[in-house]
C-alpha cells in the first residue's frame, strides 16, 4: 500500500446478500491500518434493505465523519442509485480493479459500490486496494467534480 488517501474511518455498509463481503472487506482496511466504521448490517438471514444502508453511507460523508464509504449489496445497483442521489456523493459500481483508476483520477469517487453477487472476495479486495491506492487528479477533472455536484434537474 502507498500513502493513506484518508486518516478518518471509511464506512461500510451492506445489506444482508452484502454482509459476508462487508466483514472480508473490514478485515482487509484494518489489516491495511484503515479505521473502519461499520455500519451494519450485521445479520445475513434476515432481509433488509440496500437503501437504508445506503442513506447510512451517505450520513457519514454528509457529516464529514468520513471521507469514503464502501456499500456493498447483491447487485450494487441499489446502493449506487441510492448514494447518487446527493450532489456530494459520487458512488461507483465497479467490477474490476482497473475501473477504479479512472473512477479515482477522473471522478473523484467517494464511494465505492461492489455486488455481492457479482465479484469474488478476491477481485472485490484488489478493487478496493485499487481504488484507495489512487488519488484523484486535480485540473480538468476537478472542475468537472464541482460542475457534477451543481447539476440541478430544472435546468433541463
Amino acid at each position: 500500500m502507498t500513502r493513506k488517501l484518508t486518516d478518518k474511518p471509511i464506512s461500510i455498509g451492506a445489506d444482508h446478500r452484502g454482509v459476508v463481503l462487508k466483514e472480508r472487506l473490514k478485515g482487509w482496511l484494518q489489516a491495511n491500518g484503515y479505521k473502519v466504521k461499520d455500519c451494519g448490517t450485521d445479520g445475513g438471514a434476515e432481509r433488509v434493505d440496500a437503501m437504508d444502508y445506503a442513506l447510512r453511507l451517505v450520513a457519514e460523508i454528509k457529516e464529514n465523519r468520513s471521507d469514503f464509504a464502501i456499500g456493498i449489496c447483491g447487485s450494487g445497483q441499489m446502493m449506487a442509485m441510492t448514494a447518487n442521489r446527493f450532489p456530494f456523493m459520487r458512488a461507483t459500481l465497479l467490477h474490476t480493479a482497473a475501473e477504479s483508476v479512472p473512477a479515482r483520477e477522473h471522478g473523484d469517487a467517494n464511494m465505492l459500490v461492489l455486488g455481492a453477487d457479482t465479484v469474488d472476495e478476491a477481485t472485490a479486495e484488489q478493487i478496493l486496494k485499487t481504488f484507495l491506492d489512487t488519488a484523484a487528479l486535480g485540473g480538468r477533472y476537478a472542475e468537472r467534480r464541482e460542475r457534477l455536484a451543481k447539476l440541478d434537474a430544472s435546468g433541463l
